[in-house]
Order: C-alpha cells, then sequence, then structure tokens
C-alpha cells in the first residue's frame, strides 16, 4: 500500500470522526473495512473477512457489517458497540485467570 493510500484511508477515518464528533448519527456512518481494521479494531483485514465467513473476530462473535453490492461496510455505532462489549481486564493476570474459568466452565 502506498502512503497516499495511507494518507487516503487516514483521511476518511477522520472525516468519520469529525461527522460523529458533529453529531451525525453514528449509524448513517459507513466505512470499509480497510479503515476499519486495523485502526478501529486491532485486527488485519484478511482477518476480518475471515471473521465475516465464520462469525468469530478475537475469539468472539465479530462486529456487524452491511453489504453495499460486493462492498462491505461497518457502521460506526456497530464497531463502537463491538469495542464496547470487550471485557476489560486491570491485568494480563486478571486476563487469564477470566480465560482459564471460562475454559473449564
Amino acid at each position: 500500500m502506498s502512503i497516499n493510500d495511507q494518507r487516503d484511508i487516514d483521511k476518511e477515518l477522520a472525516d468519520a470522526l469529525a461527522r460523529a464528533k458533529a453529531g451525525v448519527d453514528l449509524a448513517m456512518i459507513e466505512l470499509p473495512d480497510i479503515v476499519v481494521f486495523p485502526r478501529l479494531i486491532p485486527a488485519m483485514p484478511a482477518t476480518a473477512r475471515k471473521a465475516r465467513s465464520t462469525g468469530i473476530l478475537l475469539g468472539r462473535p465479530g462486529p456487524l457489517f452491511v453489504k453495499r453490492g460486493h462492498h462491505v461496510r461497518y457502521r460506526l455505532s456497530d464497531v463502537y458497540a463491538w469495542l464496547e462489549s470487550s471485557e476489560s481486564y486491570s491485568s494480563t493476570a486478571e486476563a487469564s485467570m477470566r480465560s482459564a474459568t471460562s475454559i473449564a466452565s
């Protein structure tokens, strides 16, 4: 990916976040996967493509998406909802303990 492509992606994300800050309904702001991944969700676009087939991203149900013809888009509201539904931890030890507990259940 060229530097100009990177700049275009960064500009698209900045424009979307500026619209959100200006009060545009987050459900009305749609972004392509290359903007969402890894800038908003910490996974590569190829991982996101696989997750759309399996329904699982980073060990849990993936974010909702919409199809516009052959194009996949992610509503900013769905991205934020997916991020907010993530469990938070105060340490890696706590994360490991929760993970071990859920596996044992």
